[in-house]
This record gives structure tokens, C-alpha cells and sequence, in this order.
């Protein structure tokens, strides 16, 4: 529910919410005036935007497989809670402290480490650093979910696993992102992010609907370890699933690097 209402007003901003005037990019976007920005009509833009993403081989599979992850994140942070609750009843304040751990810090500390080690190898002439470290956080994310989900009976080391899994899984966000503003054309930097993020929180959308479904099919309420083999299954085909196209964004994007 929540995730159909974030939609609902990513649409609605399309609508209502207007770049701000940038005059300084007259020189660079040649042709492209602020004029041609100012006729623009947002909606327009995101379509043009989401249209060059789909084209884009580096943008495309960048964003399939981040539509993987998003399926994945969104089980995890929507049923996690579920199932630390469910089988570990007598541990909810340690876990409402350290869910809040494990995301904010670990999570950002992830992101940071993912962007800054992306940007300095690049810069070194490593252009397939940022699908590698997609690749690598995927991969690692696999075996840490499964400790975190499997371990039953111990909730410090199922919970050590659970930060663990945000430490080694999340670092994949800021390269993909990079790759696509690297590639796509310069007007449309900024709604191609957009775009690419809607896809993204659409899958995860999916995601949520669909673990509802099982959780139901399944009657998880009343077997409530059920929670835990249902989130590791769709989570580790999450993550499995976004390898590949994090492999092949990877190859398009040192070719579109070196074209430049």
C-alpha cells in the first residue's frame, strides 16, 4: 500500500513540479536552449527520458537489474520486521534498535563505499568497476541473506547477518545510478534518473504484492519461520537476477566510455 502511494505522488509531481531555470547550461547543451527547456512540458520529458533508457543498452540493463534489487529491497524491508517479530518475539526492542543500525548506518555506509570506490578505480581507467561492484554486492548479499533468514534459533547472529547483509549488499546503488548519467544523453540527465527510479520502485511494488500473496498461500501467520524461507527465496532470486544485467551494463558502458 505504501509503495502504490509513493507512485501515485511520483506521478502527481510529474505534473506539478517544474525544473528550475538553468541558465548556465545554455553553453553547454548547444542547440538544446533554456527556451527548448522552458517549452517542455514535464510529463513530456519523463516520456522522452524513460524512452531513451530503454534504448540505452548501458541504461537498459542498468536498470533491469536494479528493478532486481528494488524487488529485493522492498522484501526486505517490508517483511523483514515480520519475521524478526514472528520468531523472535522476545528480542522486538533489540531489533527495532538495530534495524534502525543496520540501515542507517551500514546501509549508508555501503552506499558511500560503493560510489567512492566506483569513482576513484574509473578514474584510473577501470570503467568496469561500477558493473563489478554491482556484481560484487549482489553476490554478497546472497550468502548473508540466508544466514540472516535461515538462523532461527540465535538472534544476535541472525541479526549480525542481517547488518552484515546491508554492509556488503547496498554499495550497488550509487555506481548503477552513475553509470546511467554517464551515458545518457545531457537533456535528459536529470529525468532519466527519475524514470529509471520509477521502474525500479514499480518492481519493488510488485514485490510487496507478491510476498503478500505467499505469506497468504503459505499461511505464514500461523508458521511464522515461514516468514523467513519465503523472504530468502524471493530475495535471493532477487539478487541472482540482477547479476547478469549488471554484467552486461557493464561491458556497454566501457564501450560507450571509450567512444567518448
Amino acid at each position: 500500500m505504501i509503495g502504490i502511494i509513493g507512485i501515485f505522488f511520483g506521478v502527481l509531481c510529474l505534473f506539478v513540479v517544474k525544473e528550475p531555470t538553468r541558465y548556465k547550461f545554455d553553453k553547454l547543451m548547444g542547440s538544446f536552449s533554456h527556451e527548448d527547456f522552458k517549452r517542455q512540458k514535464p510529463c513530456r520529458a519523463f516520456l522522452n527520458a524513460a524512452v531513451e533508457v530503454l534504448k540505452n543498452p548501458t541504461c537498459r540493463y542498468t536498470a533491469i537489474g536494479g528493478c532486481f534489487r528494488y524487488f529485493g529491497g522492498y522484501a526486505i524491508g517490508f517483511f523483514m520486521p515480520l519475521y524478526y517479530l514472528g520468531v523472535y518475539p522476545d528480542n522486538s526492542k533489540e531489533y527495532s534498535y538495530l534495524n534502525a543500525i543496520a540501515i542507517s548506518v551500514f546501509g549508508f555506509s555501503s552506499v558511500m563505499i560503493g560510489g567512492i570506490l566506483g569513482d576513484k578505480l574509473e578514474a584510473k581507467g577501470y570503467f568496469l568497476t561500477k558493473s563489478v561492484i554491482c556484481v560484487v554486492c549482489s553476490t554478497l548479499g546472497i550468502p548473508t541473506i540466508i544466514a540472516c533468514t535461515q538462523i532461527q534459533d540465535n538472534f544476535s547472529l541472525s541479526i549480525s547477518m542481517f547488518c552484515l547483509e546491508y554492509l556488503c549488499a547496498e554499495g550497488w546503488l550509487s555506481p548503477a545510478i552513475t553509470m546511467v548519467i554517464n551515458t545518457i544523453s545531457p537533456e535528459n540527465k536529470g529525468y532519466a534518473v527519475s524514470a529509471v527510479l520509477f521502474m525500479e520502485t514499480l518492481a519493488g511494488t510488485a514485490s510487496t504484492l507478491i510476498l503478500g500473496a505467499l505469506e497468504e498461500h503459505f499461511d505464514a501467520k500461523n508458521n511464522k519461520s515461514l516468514y523467513g524461507k519465503i523472504l530468502c527465496d524471493v530475495v535471493v532470486f532477487a539478487y541472482a537476477g540482477s547479476i547478469p544485467f549488471f554484467i552486461l551494463a557493464g561491458i556497454e558502458y566501457k564501450k560507450a566510455m571509450i567512444a567518448k
